[in-house]
């Protein structure tokens, strides 16, 4: 199965280590972000990733070049940063089947991956974790086993724990979901609103995940992964 990649942030909150290169490359224990998340593809048996990278591309690719251990990688340009949904539609075409969708600077375990990959019938697979403070992320309305609503960072409390930990699998019914998305009031196009409309439909399902999930976006972020494993 092929994974995409999403590394195309600027990583304006993690300033001043983004002045001189992508969000992506920015150092965690020794490595690029980047490259714990390879790691993770890698161990899970991933063979094909996809790279989503910003009109700066060339430090990624110089970097990782065209494989890393066993996996063949590509890189397509967003040229504008327009959102998650438009990021994930630069692949439409380029990827066959079902396929992974990941952030480069969310690292799981591989375990993740694995569980992901076993999942069948639906054309959204999103990957949901217990949080205490659930209201700082998108907020998932479950029912048995599907996947009703992500409400961001929801206003009025919602009686859920769960939480979207921006680890998704799609089959290619999740392009024609992201065309039709609109833009959202932050003024990009959102990769939940698409599954969302999934969702409506009874297309979108979901796994929820008990392991390791650091989601470093910010230098307070980093700092606290780095002191905390």
């Amino acid at each position: 199965m092929k994974a995409v990649i999403l590394a195309a942030g600027l990583g304006k909150r993690m300033k001043p280590l983004t002045n001189d290169k992508p969000k992506a490359l920015v150092e965690f224990k020794g490595k690029p972000l980047l490259e714990h998340v390879l790691q993770s593809f890698e161990k899970a048996g991933v063979k094909e990733a996809v790279i989503i990278v910003n009109f700066d591309c060339g430090k990624i690719e110089k970097k990782f070049g065209n494989s890393f251990g066993k996996i063949k990688l590509k890189y397509v340009e967003q040229r504008v940063a327009m959102g998650t949904a438009h990021a994930v539609l630069q692949v439409k075409g380029k990827v066959k089947g079902n396929f992974l969708v990941g952030s480069a600077d969310v690292i799981v375990l591989p375990s993740l991956w694995k569980k992901l990959m076993q999942e069948k019938g639906k054309a959204a697979v999103v990957a949901l974790r217990k949080d205490e403070h659930p209201e700082r992320f998108g907020v998932a309305v479950v029912s048995e086993k599907k996947l009703l609503q992500i409400v961001e960072k929801p206003r009025k409390k919602i009686e859920s724990n769960l939480v979207n930990s921006g680890c998704y699998m799609f089959s290619q019914k999740i392009f024609p979901a992201l065309e039709e998305t609109k833009v959202s009031k932050r003024g990009e196009f959102e990769i939940t609103d698409s599954i969302n409309s999934l969702a409506t439909k009874g297309k979108a399902g979901f796994v929820v995940y008990t392991g390791k999930c650091l989601d470093i976006g910010t230098l307070e972020e980093l700092r606290k992964a780095e002191a905390n494993t």
